[in-house]
């Protein structure tokens, strides 16, 4: 295993034992007129879902561990990416914040396929949390690694992603632009700049959305 990985493994390592959890429901008026100075900015290397001239532009920050973002991930986000996505109303960053080691390497996974895949993988890591997610951080990779497998990703691929300092590196820059933003829990969204925290059913994060058009 490569310095970059060890190293975020390391810093991750007090955090391995953490549980994330969702912050109080805010209102909707008060979360839109907060404005961060340190809100996320998009990047060359990011991977964005949408219209690159879309009114609205959201980051995500979230842990692939995390049941909140689950959660998020199979209940709001599919209609989220219908009405507003698809419809060239918004266009979407993820930006991996993992908080464990078991993330992390998650993480570096979900990129292994390239970025056409990368959301893709993401959708269904998340479907599957409770099926990958173990104590033993081997056990983790290999379920997923049977999974990217159906996606066109072998075993032997998901072990070279895991080496690769280039893929260690973006996950961990991710995790460092969320850490610059004030992101202390997941899943965290930005949306044109302002902060919202926890998971929202999708009304309540619709009406974020219609406040940020």
């Amino acid at each position: 295993m490569h310095r970059i990985l060890l190293i975020a493994l390391a810093s991750f390592a007090a955090l391995a034992q953490a549980e994330v959890q969702a912050a109080p429901a805010a209102d909707p008026a008060q979360v839109a007129a907060t404005q961060l100075a340190a809100a996320p900015e998009i990047r060359p290397d990011d991977v964005v879902l949408g219209k690159a001239d879309a009114p609205i532009t959201v980051f995500e920050y979230a842990s692939l561990t995390c049941p909140h973002c689950a959660d998020f991930s199979t209940k709001t986000f599919p209609e989220v990416k219908k009405d507003w996505i698809d419809a060239g109303k918004v266009r979407w960053v993820y930006r991996d914040f993992p908080f464990d080691p078991i993330a992390l390497k998650a993480h570096i996974v979900a990129h292994c396929g390239g970025p056409d895949r990368f959301y893709g993988f993401l959708d269904v890591f998340y479907e599957q949390q409770r099926n990958w997610v173990k104590s033993n951080p081997d056990e983790s990779v290999a379920a997923l690694a049977s999974i990217t497998k159906i996606g066109g990703v072998s075993e032997a691929q998901v072990k070279a992603c895991l080496a690769d300092d280039k893929l260690s590196k973006l996950v961990v820059t991710n995790r460092q632009s969320g850490d610059n933003a004030g992101v202390d829990s997941t899943p965290t969204f930005f949306i044109n700049g302002s902060k919202s925290t926890g998971f929202k059913e999708y009304a309540e994060f619709q009406k974020l959305l219609e406040a940020a058009h």
